[in-house]
C-alpha cells in the first residue's frame, strides 16, 4: 500500500511537471506569435510610409497599439519612430501632424536613451528640418501679419529644440501683438519658470541672395552656411542684453488689460528690483494707479518720470490733465502751455487748454441769469459780460491753432464760429460759418 501511494504521488508530480511544460511552451509560443505579428506589422507600416501611404500606415499603427505595450524596447522605439514618420510625411504633413510627430519622435528618443540608439540620429536630423520649417513658416506668417500662425510655429520650434528659449520669447511677443493675452501670459510665465533672461550670444550672417542679415540657431550652423555651402557672408557675433525686466513688465501689462491690478503691481514690484528707474516701468505703474483711482500716486510717478525725461511732452500733458481734474486751473494751463512750447504741433494740449478755459463760462452764465433788476445787479451783469468776453478771447488762440493744424476739425471750427458770434465779430463769424458748412457737407 505504501508503495502504491508513492507510485501515485510520482504519477501526479509527473503529470504536474508535464502540464507546467505544456503551459510554459504555450506562453513561449504565444510570445513568439506576438513578436512575429509585431515585426510583420511594423514591416508593413515601414513599406506604407515609403510608398507615401500615410493614412494606411496610421491605421495599421493604431491596430497594433495594444501589442506594442508588451514589446521589448527596440520594438517600442521602432513603433514610435514609424508613427512619427507617418505623421511627419517626409516634411509634408499638416502643422498639427508635425506637432504630433514631435511627441512620437521624442518618445522614441526617450526609449532609446538607455539602450541602443538606432533611431535617435535619424530623428535629430528630422528635428533640424522641422525646426527650420517652423521658423520659416513663422517668418512668412509674420510678414502677412498672421500673428497666430506665427507664434504657433515659434512655439513649435521651441518644442523641437528646448534649448532655443529665444523662440518661446519671440512667441510671447507675437502673441502679445496679436492681443492673445492668455496665450502670451502662458509663454511669459513659462519663461519666468525657466529663469530665462535672454542673455546669450547671437550669431549673424548676411544671406547673399537677399542681402539681408539673418540670425542663426548656433555658431555651428552659421559657420556651415558661411564656410561650407557659401550661402552667407559677413558673419558677426553679438551678445544679447537681458530682457528679464521686459518680461516682467509685459506680464504686468497683460494683467492690467485684464483689470487684475493687484497682480499687475506684483510683477511690477519684481521688475523694480532690477531697475526702479526704468521709465517704462514708471509709466506703466502710473497708468495702473490712475485706473485704480490713485490720482496722487499717479501724479507722483509722472513727476518722477519727468525727472528722467524732462521734455517728454506726453508726461507734461498728462500732468495738465491731472491738475485740471483736481480743479487746479492755473497749474493745468501751465502744463498745457509747456507741452505746446516743447511741441507746437501737439493738438491735444491746445484743445484741452481751450476746453478748460471755456468751462469757466458755465458759472458765469448761471450767475448772470440769476441777477435781478437792481443797479448793483446791472453793474455785476456788465462785469460778468466783460469777463465772459475776455474768456472767449483767451480761448481763441488755442482753437485757431487747432484749426490751423487740423483743417478738418469740425468741433474747433464750430466753437470758433459761436465765440465770434457772441463777441459780435461778424466778419470772423461768417468766415467760420462757411468753414463749418463745408466740413458738415463733407
Amino acid at each position: 500500500t505504501t508503495i502504491m501511494k508513492i507510485l501515485n504521488q510520482m504519477k501526479k508530480k509527473h503529470k504536474f511537471k508535464t502540464m507546467k511544460k505544456i503551459i510554459f511552451s504555450l506562453i513561449i509560443f504565444g510570445l513568439f506569435q506576438i513578436g512575429y505579428s509585431q515585426k510583420k506589422e511594423l514591416k508593413t507600416i515601414d513599406k506604407q510610409i515609403k510608398a507615401g501611404e500615410y493614412e494606411n500606415a496610421l491605421n495599421t499603427i493604431s491596430s497594433i497599439k495594444s501589442l506594442v505595450n508588451a514589446a521589448d524596447y527596440k520594438t517600442k522605439a521602432k513603433y514610435y519612430y514609424l508613427k512619427g514618420m507617418a505623421r511627419y510625411q517626409n516634411g509634408n504633413g499638416s502643422f498639427d501632424n508635425k506637432i504630433l510627430s514631435v511627441k512620437d519622435f521624442n518618445e522614441a528618443k526617450k526609449i532609446e536613451k538607455s539602450g541602443t540608439k538606432i533611431y535617435t540620429a535619424k530623428i535629430d536630423n528630422i528635428f533640424t528640418d522641422l525646426f527650420n520649417s517652423f521658423i520659416n513658416d513663422s517668418r512668412t506668417a509674420l510678414e502677412v501679419k498672421n500673428y497666430k500662425n506665427s507664434y504657433l510655429n515659434l512655439e513649435a520650434a521651441y518644442n523641437v529644440s528646448n534649448k532655443d528659449t529665444l523662440y518661446l520669447y519671440n512667441a510671447a511677443l507675437v502673441a502679445t501683438e496679436a492681443k492673445d493675452y492668455n496665450i502670451a501670459l502662458g509663454f511669459y510665465e513659462k519663461l519666468i519658470e525657466l529663469g530665462y533672461s535672454g542673455v546669450s550670444m547671437n550669431y549673424y550672417a548676411v544671406e547673399k541672395e537677399s542681402g539681408k542679415e539673418q540670425v542663426f540657431q548656433d555658431e555651428k550652423s552659421r559657420n556651415f552656411s558661411v564656410d561650407v555651402i557659401g550661402t552667407h557672408d559677413s558673419p558677426r557675433d553679438e551678445m544679447a542684453e537681458s530682457v528679464e525686466i521686459d518680461i516682467l513688465r509685459s506680464v504686468a501689462a497683460i494683467y492690467k488689460t485684464q483689470e487684475n491690478f493687484l497682480k499687475s503691481i506684483e510683477y511690477l514690484e519684481k521688475a523694480k528690483l532690477i531697475n526702479e528707474n526704468d521709465i517704462n516701468l514708471i509709466l506703466l505703474e502710473s497708468n495702473i494707479r490712475w485706473d485704480m483711482g490713485e490720482v496722487d500716486a499717479y501724479q507722483r510717478l509722472i513727476s518722477k518720470a519727468l525727472e528722467i525725461e524732462p521734455n517728454n511732452v506726453d508726461l507734461i500733458f498728462n500732468l495738465g490733465v491731472v491738475n485740471a481734474d483736481k480743479g487746479n486751473f492755473d497749474d493745468a494751463i501751465s502744463y498745457y502751455d509747456k507741452a505746446i512750447e516743447i511741441d507746437p504741433s501737439y493738438t491735444k494740449a491746445y484743445l484741452n487748454a481751450a476746453a478748460l478755459i471755456l468751462e469757466k463760462e458755465g458759472p458765469m452764465i448761471e450767475e448772470m441769469n440769476s441777477l435781478g433788476m437792481s443797479t448793483a445787479d446791472y453793474n455785476r451783469y456788465d462785469e460778468l459780460k466783460i469777463e465772459r468776453e475776455n474768456l472767449y478771447k483767451s480761448a481763441i488762440p488755442y482753437l485757431e491753432k487747432v484749426y490751423n493744424l487740423e483743417n478738418d476739425n469740425l468741433s474747433a471750427a464750430r466753437t470758433l464760429k459761436n465765440i465770434y458770434s457772441a463777441l459780435g465779430d461778424t466778419e470772423q463769424e461768417n468766415k467760420y460759418k462757411v468753414i463749418v458748412a463745408e466740413l458738415e457737407n463733407n
